[in-house]
């Protein structure tokens, strides 16, 4: 079970620490606290700590540990047995303890660890007992473990309590004097060195190639980088295209191009700049993603760029095959003449790829892009290509806002719309953290050039008009890119350290719920990948879209929550069902819920199910590419009316016969 990390084994030999772990993992295959324990065993949670962190315990300690966690009571008993033996015979203590010898604070650590078994091992309780208040026991468990140096007064009245008076006293006081002048040379050494300058080889750069980011991802970060070189509110048109050289891979070359955007040549060095901040940072402030997809696509890398009035193009070459055989970090930038007057545009290509890129390979990449760009390809904010063929958004197939189905006399519609404003904050134009409102500099760099800001949380959720296994939940979005696709991390509760799986809830296991959710505050890791789930601003969202208790309402009030509100809960109360009808708006086959999808080929984006009697006049068309072939939907009705046939044809047999039998006869009959 999750909880605090367990503190580092103190144990004296190696078999007192098999007892520890043997004892951390019976807690651990039991999933039981130390309150837990405590209530089963009788001991206090301090014995039953010091037990599992390696201490010299008394076996019913062990013994109820062991019992409780329903663990091997026998394998326990042989390893504290074993622990005992290798105590008793570990570390002989003297006789005669030569305190004049003691040098150091480790050698006076021990020194009073051997006087207090030969004053019989009182405890750390007894000794301040003894002492009258003048000693105090996490002090002295302090000292004993290694983790603080002990002060000369502490020392003293340390031997004074097991029994060392007169001379002897003064021999410990002295040894103190030892070690405090050992500690304070040790300082003043460490003190005179210099810094050490720690110069990292070009071959590093190597390894950035290697971590994991798919060769998608990569492309999307690159395009990306590139997007953000443009004017706000602009659109931009990205190309990219895979050249063929020859038939071995290496020698292809991928390009990114966008003649409407162009970097400074400060802009260029903090492209290629190996720094992250792990926060927010401004839309032009790139970090080492960029770089990471780059190494991760080729080893090559040449990027041309220049702004209209700029009279030559910049050129940077990034090779990392000279690079690594180098020892210089320098990377020249050149320059290269304009072949016409207001030329701009940027444009990267990626050499010595690391892998083939076929004409399959292209076409996933074209659908990968068409759903991690879907926003901004459907408000006509950027237009991207593949080789040349046009990249199409996934488009969301979800019922309208027109249709809605009543809960306990409430009209819920099948599509929530979300816009809320978290809070309204300062952010640094030098550092980029934030402030409260009313701050006169940051707190992280005491600069003064605040922004307000809004931490906003804006999109929709709806409900699908098919049910699928996997094609459901909800995306998010930061800055029009799609971090997370089809996420389904809202849909369960935490809960104790556990998380329950709370949609779908019926058979079959197959949702509907989808959404897209837009917050540009919350941070990302570098790569865009995914959020910092331990922020405070991913919580913030996750309470503005699904609230704080669960979903299911009559869970919540066991377990002591408010009624859930949020836009999520709304939905999961509606249409968390998978009952075929209106009442749930789910299609069905006249046996249970449709399913069926387009025939393949068709996309994803446009998905439908078979048309029922829940398709009503205002819901979203179908497009024509998803209409049914023209003799699949004859077939269709031929079947319906030929069952209509042999249903009328059977009734009027069996009506026929019953009249025939009962018809009473007449004289001339």
């Amino acid at each position: 079970m999750a909880g605090r990390r367990e503190k580092d084994l103190v144990a004296r030999v190696p078999e007192m620490a098999e007892v520890a772990r043997w004892l951390r993992r019976s807690r651990r295959l039991s999933g039981l606290t130390y309150e837990q324990l405590v209530q089963a065993t009788g001991f206090s949670r301090g014995r039953l700590n010091r037990a599992a962190n390696g201490w010299h315990s008394a076996w019913p300690v062990v013994e109820a540990f062991t019992r409780a966690c329903g663990t091997d009571v026998v394998t326990a008993r042989a390893l504290w047995l074993k622990a005992k033996e290798a105590l008793e015979g570990a570390d002989p203590v003297p006789d005669v303890i030569a305190v004049e010898h003691v040098g150091t604070f480790d050698d006076l650590r021990v020194a009073m660890g051997h006087l207090r078994v030969l004053a019989g091992r009182p405890s750390l309780r007894e000794l301040v007992k003894r002492s009258r208040g003048s000693l105090r026991r996490t002090t002295l468990a302090s000292v004993f473990n290694g983790t603080a140096h002990p002060r000369k007064v502490l020392v003293l009245a340390f031997v004074h309590v097991v029994g060392v008076v007169g001379d002897d006293a003064a021999g410990w006081a002295a040894a103190w004097d030892r070690a405090q002048a050992h500690l304070r040379s040790a300082r003043e050494e460490t003190a005179s060195m210099g810094p050490l300058t720690v110069v990292p080889s070009p071959a590093l750069l190597s390894v950035l190639g290697d971590l994991p980011l798919s060769d998608w991802a990569a492309v999307a970060e690159v395009v990306d980088a590139v997007r953000k070189g443009g004017e706000d509110g602009v659109p931009v048109s990205v190309a990219v295209d895979v050249q063929h050289e020859g038939t071995v891979h290496e020698c292809d070359r991928i390009t990114i191009s966008c003649p409407g955007t162009s970097f400074e040549r400060e802009t260029v060095q903090q492209l290629f700049r190996i720094s992250w901040t792990g926060r927010y940072q401004e839309q032009n402030v790139f970090g080492p993603g960029f770089l990471v997809a780059c190494l991760r696509l080729g080893s090559r890398i040449t990027l041309r760029t220049a702004q209209r009035h700029e009279p030559t193009w910049t050129v940077f070459t990034l090779d990392l095959a000279s690079l690594v055989s180098g020892t210089s970090w320098q990377v020249p930038i050149g320059a290269e003449p304009k072949t016409e007057a207001g030329q701009q545009g940027t444009r990267i290509t990626i050499e010595a790829l690391r892998s083939a890129w076929p004409a399959t390979m292209q076409h996933r990449l074209r659908r990968h892009l068409g759903d991690v760009y879907s926003y901004l390809l459907r408000e006509q904010q950027i237009q991207l290509t593949v080789s040349g063929s046009a990249v199409a958004p996934r488009k969301p197939c979800i019922w309208g806002e027109n249709r809605f189905v009543q809960r306990r006399g409430q009209d819920i519609s099948a599509v929530q719309k979300i816009d809320v404003v978290l809070a309204t904050l300062y952010r640094c134009q030098d550092c980029w953290h934030t402030s409260p409102l009313g701050s006169l500099s940051c707190p992280q760099c005491r600069g003064t050039r605040l922004e307000q800001t809004e931490q906003r949380v804006w999109g929709w959720l709806g409900v699908q008009r098919y049910l699928h296994q996997h094609d459901y939940g909800i995306d998010f979005y930061r800055d029009g890119r799609k971090i997370l696709a089809r996420d389904k991390r809202l849909f369960t509760f935490a809960e104790e350290s556990e998380d329950f799986m709370e949609y779908p809830a019926d058979p079959p296991a197959k949702g509907r719920l989808v959404g897209e959710i837009h917050c540009d505050h919350v941070p990302v890791n570098f790569t865009h990948t995914a959020f910092d789930y331990d922020s405070a601003e991913w919580r913030g969202v996750v309470h503005a879209i699904r609230g704080p208790g669960r979903l299911a309402p009559l869970r919540a009030q066991k377990l002591g929550f408010l009624p859930n509100t949020s836009p999520l809960a709304r939905l999961f109360g509606a249409f968390r069902r998978n009952d075929p009808g209106l009442r749930c708006l789910i299609p069905g086959d006249g046996h249970g819920p449709c399913t069926r999808l387009p025939p393949p080929g068709q996309g994803s984006s446009t998905r439908e199910t078979l048309p029922t009697r829940a398709t009503r006049r205002g819901t979203t068309p179908r497009s024509a590419t998803t209409r049914q072939p023209r003799r699949q939907r004859w077939l269709m009705i031929a079947s319906i009316l030929r069952t209509l046939i042999r249903r009328t044809s059977a009734t009027l047999s069996t009506a026929s016969t019953w009249t025939c039998t009962t018809r009473p006869r007449g004289p001339g009959s």
